[in-house]
């Protein structure tokens, strides 16, 4: 017989989120994973307050399951959290979704804003170049910014670190 065959999914739902044992919440991830993969971002709703979400991030980065888990990472963003911040905008840019991106970093600071945005300033798409530049401007790295707006003719950036007090 399969394992998922004799599931009752709304049972074991009540009985997880009154465990003791946070083990058992990430052996039970890897069955949904397995298994149940299409109730999995409910499971983790669930288990979310109790959940170590920098834990839960980089177990789903090193199964290569990223993608499947974006409603929860979405759900548990407002934490604030470095792991949720940094995977989801990895997805953003992934998924070639600048403004979500820039929804994301604007409402969220807490990732590196410098690696992201050497990341981004090599992009094909002129969208996130420009949130490079953005985050630079933040990072008050004034220099890269105009360097980047130079190369793609975006002036206003320019003006704004013209009118910075940075002498550079």
């Amino acid at each position: 017989s399969h394992p998922s065959e004799a599931w009752r999914e709304n049972h074991f739902k009540d009985i997880i989120s009154k465990v003791a044992n946070i083990e058992l919440y990430y052996k039970s991830i890897d069955f949904y994973l397995e298994f149940k993969p299409m109730l999995l971002n409910d499971l983790l709703l669930i288990l979310s307050p109790r959940l170590d979400h920098t834990r839960a991030v980089n177990y789903f980065i090193k199964v290569k399951q990223l993608p499947l888990v974006k409603p929860y990472l979405r759900s548990v963003q407002n934490i604030n959290n470095k792991a949720i911040n940094e995977a989801l905008n990895n997805l953003l840019i992934e998924e070639e979704d600048y403004q979500g991106l820039r929804n994301s970093i604007d409402a969220y600071d807490n990732f590196d804003n410098i690696a992201l945005a050497q990341r981004l300033e090599k992009h094909e798409l002129i969208e996130f170049r420009r949130i490079a530049a953005y985050l630079y401007k933040g990072s008050n790295r004034w220099k890269q910014a105009v360097e980047l707006c130079k190369k793609d003719r975006l002036y206003k950036i320019i003006k704004d670190a013209k009118d910075s007090s940075d002498e550079e």
